[in-house]
């Protein structure tokens, strides 16, 4: 099955209206500012349970035992070794090959490796490429699931899935309103690829 996961710090009337059409995808909750960071977990996580989505809680795992989530995710940053001893589904992102042995030793089962293409949040990075991606993905397949992150659109989501990724990640695509082509396109792999 193809994963799809969305970063979210809030659940604003955008994201909701695109996520209400959308099938099969999981949610990160990543709210590093701290922003009603409680109540915007709590509002997530009961909107996760009825849409029947996977929900991550970033970088505190007592919050997301408590909220009974799906699974952590640890970003790039976290380097502490204890995760690996929860019950619950743990992930990653990483963007060095140092990285992924990091998130890998933190009992991550999947990790997202970025930034893949150049993206306007970060344009100081320089995308890594579908080459590079393909390569970590192939050297690590025994291992660990790698999915991309960074600069993933509608244009280039076809490529991603043309390397033999099984999923993706993405913060800009849920921030602005998807076209009835991209929610369709998004459905239908989430579901059948």
């Amino acid at each position: 099955m193809f994963k799809i996961f969305f970063y979210i710090n809030e659940l604003n009337d955008i994201q909701k209206e695109n996520l209400n059409q959308l099938r099969n995808v999981s949610i990160i909750y990543r709210n590093y500012e701290g922003n009603n960071y409680y109540q915007n977990a709590i509002k997530i996580n009961r909107y996760c349970k009825k849409k029947n989505f996977k929900l991550f809680v970033s970088n505190d795992k007592q919050l997301a035992i408590r909220l009974g989530s799906y699974g952590l995710y640890l970003p790039s940053f976290n380097n502490r070794d204890y995760f690996a001893q929860s019950n619950i589904k743990v992930i990653g992102s990483a963007h060095n090959e140092m990285e992924i042995r990091d998130k890998i030793k933190q009992g991550c089962e999947e990790i997202f490796i970025s930034p893949i293409f150049n993206t306007k949040s970060h344009i100081d990075k320089e995308g890594m490429g579908l080459a590079f991606y393909r390569s970590l993905m192939h050297k690590y397949s025994k291992q660990i699931k790698i999915h991309p992150l960074g600069g993933i659109n509608q244009k280039n989501l076809g490529k991603i899935i043309s390397s033999g990724s099984k999923g993706f990640s993405s913060k800009s695509m849920i921030e602005k309103k998807m076209s009835k082509s991209l929610i369709s396109y998004l459905n239908l792999i989430a579901t059948n690829l």
